[in-house]
């Protein structure tokens, strides 16, 4: 059977990542069927690596990938690979943008049949799964993705490109249970709604609980993982990297460009300043100051900070 070429020029790469690359072993015709681990990779395949030490060199020179994007900081002089490569300051973000431009295909907008809908402000473009379950004042923008099983309740609104994966809940919750002289747990419906921007994407079994009285907020850009639970009156800012397993306490303000690790959980009406990295497992009880790093339980600063995905590990 033959495979289908995804790639055949290597300027087909260059021309969309915008950034600074250099290429070893250009070759004028080239022909890309699949992405692949590096380990894994044969013949017609594209990789990444993202190691610029010596483990990164016998990776590149053991592997069999027709093109491996690596880092900038390789010492070229020790690379033998008969692969194109395309050095780079983030392979590993290279390689996701090559993925998504050549790979993934498009989810063409259908409205499954056994979806339950009651609401009619539904934006165009817009793919909802099966078994989903919208009520009436829910609101949905251009170009949304709805996977099957999701439920999205009464005063909920979601932007434009924003992608909700299977099995999440958005917008049911009750207040706090509040004790009486008899001790009886008393509970009423909350009356705020939840607010999604826009290109954001909701990973599966994950939960936001609308406000109390305010809404829950979750800006543009920002990538929320599975099994997430997001507290009532929530704000979340733009472009924040929350991670699987993760538990945020009500009334808790996440601002821009936050990443918050797996398993960690944040207290209600914690406030993590923009730029700021919580790491795997930490338990944070008190506010997080600005391009902060905080790791442990109870949550510590500490200066330095490893992973590519601390703000300043990136700018």
């Amino acid at each position: 059977m033959e495979m289908t070429t995804l790639i055949s020029n290597i300027s087909e790469i260059i021309s969309f990542l915008d950034t600074d690359t250099k290429i070893i072993n250009e070759k004028d015709h080239l022909h890309i069927h699949r992405f692949q681990s590096l380990k894994n990779s044969q013949e017609g395949d594209l990789t990444f690596c993202v190691y610029a030490n010596q483990n990164g060199i016998d990776l590149i020179n053991q592997s069999k990938a027709s093109i491996i994007i690596c880092s900038i900081e390789l010492p070229t002089n020790q690379l033998n690979s008969n692969a194109t490569l395309i050095l780079v300051k983030n392979p590993r973000l290279c390689f996701i943008k090559c993925v998504k431009k050549f790979a993934l295909k498009d989810v063409l907008p259908m409205i499954h049949q056994n979806a339950i809908i009651k609401t009619n402000n539904i934006g165009k473009n817009v793919s909802i799964g099966p078994f989903c379950y919208i009520e009436e004042n829910v609101t949905i923008g251009d170009n949304c993705i709805i996977f099957g099983g999701v439920q999205i309740f009464n005063g909920t609104k979601i932007g434009n490109n924003t992608k909700i994966s299977p099995s999440v809940i958005i917008g049911d919750a009750n207040f706090g249970p509040q004790r009486s002289k008899s001790m009886a747990l008393e509970t009423c419906n909350h009356l705020g709604g939840v607010m999604i921007g826009n290109n954001v994407e909701i990973g599966s079994n994950t939960s936001i609980l609308p406000g109390m009285l305010d809404d829950t907020i979750i800006g543009d850009g920002t990538k929320i993982s599975s099994q997430v639970y997001i507290g009532s009156g929530m704000k979340i800012g733009n472009n924040c990297n929350i991670t699987g397993q993760t538990f945020f306490g009500g009334m808790s303000i996440l601002e821009d460009n936050v990443y918050v690790a797996p398993g960690a959980i944040i207290r209600n009406k914690i406030k993590i300043s923009k730029n700021a990295f919580v790491g795997m497992g930490s338990v944070i009880i008190k506010d997080v100051s600005e391009n902060a790093t905080v790791i442990g339980i109870p949550g510590k600063t500490i200066e330095h900070n490893s992973d590519n995905n601390a703000i300043n590990n990136i700018q």
